[in-house]
């Protein structure tokens, strides 16, 4: 048999949980706190939590906010249109609106847009046509010094012969000069000569306003002599550095480059988009210079600028 347990122990358990149980709620809690050896969890926390107020959920309209949804779905839709019409309006920042001059830029335009004046290899016509009669004049026959019965006749028949040479060699020579035979590098030559011509102020000057004159420089013969404006030079040879014309040439440029360029052609997408920055901070200059006046009415015209190409962030 198991041994008895002593009475006088079982008394003394039962007068401690009795003594425990009669004790006041804030001894009781004392006694009961996290023992650091044994880290024992007592019931406090759990006390705290139920005595907390809880936070009443105020009612919600579920046709309210139905009716919300839907107008700010409206919202975001109507700001979709306006942007769409926004960047329509603006327009493309990198390709231009077709214009007359515009189209004859392009690689495969044809020829009767340009000027007949305009050759290959950086020729022109007059110097053509002195360099074919030079050299008529070179190989043209001569009579001979002591003639001789039948020298009329030989001499009749070498004239009729260099004349045939001289035409097919003259044709052959026009052939090999004309921009029909021409890359689309010596193309974008051409079209580069032509922006200079057609928007270089060494032309337009006569037909334009004049722009509005910069302060220059003042200098004083003496203290109390008047100040007198340096005289701006003559502009000697054509116009390639103002800004319209490197305008033009980038938007030449610019054109051929997008409506050639491959998706995957990195290095050539990169160069596409410096040169289209390029020309927004010359629009945006030449537009602040010439405050909307006619030189900048006449590149839009001419070459169907758009406003995104000047206006905002252009991202490619």
């Amino acid at each position: 048999m198991p041994p008895r347990i002593p009475t006088t122990a079982v008394s003394s358990i039962f007068n401690l949980t009795s003594l425990l149980q009669s004790l006041p709620a804030t001894t009781r809690s004392q006694a009961l706190t996290k023992c650091s050896a044994c880290l024992f969890s007592t019931t406090a926390p759990l006390e705290a939590k139920r005595t907390r107020k809880r936070k009443v959920r105020k009612h919600v309209d579920p046709y309210r906010l139905a009716q919300a949804r839907q107008r700010k779905s409206a919202n975001l839709a109507r700001q979709k249109v306006l942007q769409a019409e926004r960047e329509l309006s603006l327009g493309d920042p990198v390709r231009s609106r077709p214009t007359p001059f515009v189209n004859s830029l392009q690689a495969n335009a044809p020829i009767s847009t340009m000027k007949e004046s305009y050759l290959n290899y950086f020729l022109k016509a007059d110097d053509v046509q002195k360099s074919l009669e030079y050299s008529k004049w070179l190989t043209e026959p001569l009579p001979e010094t002591n003639p001789i019965v039948g020298a009329e006749a030989r001499l009749a028949e070498k004239i009729k012969e260099h004349a045939a040479s001289y035409g097919n060699a003259s044709k052959a020579l026009l052939a090999i000069a004309s921009l029909e035979n021409a890359s689309s590098k010596d193309r974008t030559r051409i079209n580069i000569q032509r922006c200079i011509e057609e928007f270089g102020r060494h032309n337009t000057e006569e037909d334009l306003a004049p722009g509005l004159q910069s302060k220059q420089n003042v200098r004083k013969e003496s203290e109390d002599a008047d100040a007198i404006a340096v005289t701006v030079p003559k502009r000697i040879g054509a116009d390639t550095g103002s800004p319209e014309v490197q305008i033009a040439i980038l938007t030449a440029k610019i054109n051929v480059l997008a409506n050639n360029l491959h998706k995957k052609d990195k290095s050539n997408k990169r160069r596409l988009r410096m040169m289209v920055h390029k020309r927004q901070k010359l629009m945006a200059y030449l537009r602040r210079q010439d405050r909307g006046g006619p030189r900048w009415q006449n590149i839009v015209e001419k070459l169907g600028l758009n406003d995104a190409m000047w206006k905002g962030e252009i991202s490619l």
